[in-house]
Order: C-alpha cells, then sequence, then structure tokens
C-alpha cells in the first residue's frame, strides 16, 4: 500500500502541473459543475489511490482569520448528516446552542483583549482574569460539548474505509492547496466517490469550538516547543513583508482560539466548491466509468458562481 500512497501524492502533483510535460497517460476531464477530474490508469494491481484536493491554503487568509485552512483540514473527517452521530436532530440542535454561547464568549473576551491592550491584565486568556459573566459561558459551553460526545460516533468515516479494506486515509495543508487521500481496492471505487462526495455536500463541523483547542496544542507540540519551529515562525515573518507566506500555515494562536463556526461557514463555501476541486484517481478503474460516478456524486454540487477571490498582494521587490 505504500506504493498506491505515493500515487496519490504523485497524482497531487500532477494535477497542479502541466499535463503536456508529464509522460504519463493523463486523462483530464471537466465535471458539469467546474470540478476537474485528472485520472490515470495503471492495472498492475487491483487497488487505486483516490485524492482530491482544494485549491486554498494559508495563502487564502486574512489576519485575523490565520489558520483556518488548516483548522477545515481537520473539521473535514468529522462527519456529515447521516456520518458521526446517533442522533442528527439533536446533533444540529447542541451545534446551534454552541454557537449561541459562543456569542457572549466572544463579547467577554473583546472586553479582556482591550483590557490587555491598555495594560489592565497582563494575560487575557488567564482564567484569573475571567468575568463571572464569562466563566457562566464557559461553563454552559462545556456542558453542551459533554452532551454532543455521547453522540458522536467517532472517526465513523475511517472505520466505513478501513471496513472496505482502505488504508492511508489522510489529509495536509499547505501555503497554496489542501489534499485529501486514501488507498483503495478497485471494487470500492463508488464508496469514495458517495463518502468523499457527502462531506462536500452535506458537511457537519461537530466539536468545532473544542477542535480550535486541539490545534493550538499541535502548534505547541510542534512549533513553539521546538527551536527550528519558533525559528522558521520568525524567519518567515521578516523575510515576507507584505506575502501572506509570513504566517505559518498552523495560524497565529490569538486567531485560532477565536475563529467562528460563521467564518468557518463563509470559508467552506468560498473555497471548497467543486468548481476550486481536482479529484485525483491513480490505479485499476476505467477512466470512462469513473468519469460517470463523479458526475453522479460530486456532479450534484452546485459550484460557487463567485469563483473564488484571487490572491493578488504581492511581495515587493526587496533589495
Amino acid at each position: 500500500m505504500i506504493l498506491t500512497r505515493g500515487l496519490a501524492l504523485a497524482a497531487v502533483f500532477l494535477a497542479a502541473t502541466p499535463l503536456m510535460a508529464q509522460d504519463v497517460p493523463v486523462v483530464e476531464r471537466t465535471l458539469s459543475n467546474g470540478m476537474r477530474l485528472v485520472m490515470v490508469e495503471r492495472h498492475e494491481q487491483p487497488t487505486i489511490a483516490c485524492a482530491w484536493l482544494a485549491r486554498v491554503g494559508s495563502a487564502n487568509e486574512r489576519s485575523g482569520t490565520t489558520g483556518i485552512a488548516h483548522l477545515f483540514e481537520h473539521m473535514m473527517f468529522k462527519g456529515t448528516k447521516t456520518i458521526g452521530t446517533r442522533d442528527p436532530r439533536r446533533d444540529a440542535e447542541l451545534n446551534a446552542r454552541q454557537d449561541e454561547v459562543q456569542i457572549r464568549i466572544r463579547e467577554e473576551m473583546s472586553v479582556l483583549r482591550e483590557k490587555q491592550r491598555r495594560g489592565e491584565i497582563a494575560d487575557m486568556m488567564d482564567p484569573k482574569a475571567r468575568t463571572p459573566r464569562l466563566q457562566e459561558a464557559l461553563d454552559e459551553f462545556d456542558r453542551l460539548v459533554k452532551e454532543q460526545r455521547e453522540l458522536i460516533v467517532k472517526d465513523e468515516m475511517d472505520k466505513i474505509y478501513t471496513q472496505a479494506g482502505g488504508t492511508g486515509l489522510n489529509a495536509s495543508t499547505s501555503e497554496d492547496r489542501t489534499n485529501y487521500i486514501i488507498s483503495l481496492p478497485s471494487n470500492k471505487l463508488e464508496l469514495w466517490f458517495w463518502l468523499e462526495s457527502d462531506r462536500l455536500a452535506n458537511p457537519v463541523f461537530r466539536e468545532f469550538y473544542s477542535e480550535r483547542d486541539v490545534i493550538l496544542e499541535e502548534r505547541r507540540q510542534t512549533l513553539e516547543s521546538r527551536p527550528s519551529g519558533v525559528v522558521d515562525e520568525a524567519f518567515n515573518a521578516m523575510t515576507w513583508m507584505a506575502s501572506p507566506y509570513h504566517w505559518e500555515v498552523i495560524g497565529w494562536s490569538s486567531d485560532i482560539s477565536q475563529v467562528t463556526r460563521e467564518q468557518a461557514n463563509q470559508f467552506f463555501a468560498t473555497y471548497y466548491a467543486p468548481n476550486n476541486i481536482t479529484a485525483i484517481l491513480v490505479g485499476d478503474f476505467n477512466a470512462d466509468a469513473a468519469y460517470t460516478l463523479a458526475e453522479k456524486y460530486f456532479g450534484r454540487i452546485p459550484a460557487n458562481p463567485k469563483g473564488v477571490p484571487e490572491v493578488i498582494t504581492l511581495e515587493p521587490k526587496q533589495p
């Protein structure tokens, strides 16, 4: 399976490279909604390396929402309306209630942020700085999270793929794109089309606010606790003057901790539309049959008529 996973990563590279420059029998099709499909038939093994990439990364962010592209890499594994919960109706109610409580939390955090700017408190994140209203909202939020966790079917997507013989389910985020990969037996291709299109058509961002804390811990472990990580972050911040490359893909802590589900929904609608996505298949399948499945499942997702905002900030010439 190492081979097929490597092919998936190679296919991601092919999808972002001019095809005429590649000495590979590539079949490229475009669905009715603008989604791109890149296929390479290889019949040596009864497996298929499946991937799709959204052309969005940290370069598409702005100050105040840094890290949101990487956050979405996490959120896309939280399930859909039919996957990841034992009670979809109550699950949706709890998400809505969490959003309401988070509004109160943000109002109180804004007060603390201003106090920190004026020098009245040293750290707005210090529990000792919390107001009674903030503590009350945090306690209520914790109760909602605990109730929702009782309904969540943890990692159900991974379990579905594993039961079907899938391996290597993973994702990654860079400055310019976000990739999702899996290797499957060749007779499970339709499962991939259904499941991946379902998480694009009917995503549910469960555990959204608690996942921010997971990413903050990831940042501490992979960046802040390593001398090389701290140096790299400082170097990028000094090297790039205007380009969004001057912040790390994982984002700034202050932005990660405050991003809202409303911002996430807007981000998803803009950048995870099919006309900003490329699907890639490498392995034992028929390209015409795969295109028919792609149109059946991915083709049902409407395009974003506004398109994707262009990254217009260019790095000024430096001496």
